[in-house]
């Protein structure tokens, strides 16, 4: 798996289900005794016209977006994760057959992220 069909993985299975997993959370509490605070936050979801649903998935996606590229930025280096002069750096690689570097140094995958 290179850098770019990761990305395309975590546009699919990280950020496009969390919007969707959120709003069917709050459009369906799961569950035979969901939270008073999941109940509270559905019967408001429920108040809503169908252009602030709209709006709302937009507001989710904008945060879901800005956490997975901070952590990605986190990957890249570009955000540190430590105090001091000497830093480490994370490698990510995928193995399968064979062990593949995710994140080469000449490639940054919150770029990558922005650019989809």
């Amino acid at each position: 798996m290179n850098a770019e069909e990761f990305i395309h993985v975590i546009k699919w299975v990280v950020r496009d289900a969390a919007i969707i997993n959120t709003i069917d959370v709050l459009a369906r509490p799961p569950g035979r005794r969901p939270s008073q605070e999941l109940l509270d936050q559905a019967k408001w979801y429920k108040s809503l016209s169908g252009q602030e649903r709209s709006l709302l998935a937009d507001v989710l996606a904008q945060a879901v977006d800005d956490a997975v590229f901070g952590f990605l930025c986190v990957i890249d280096g570009v955000r540190v994760v430590e105090d001091g002069p000497i830093k480490g750096q994370f490698q990510l690689s995928y193995v399968k057959d064979k062990p593949e570097i995710v994140n080469p140094p000449d490639i940054m995958l919150h770029e990558l992220y922005n650019s989809w």
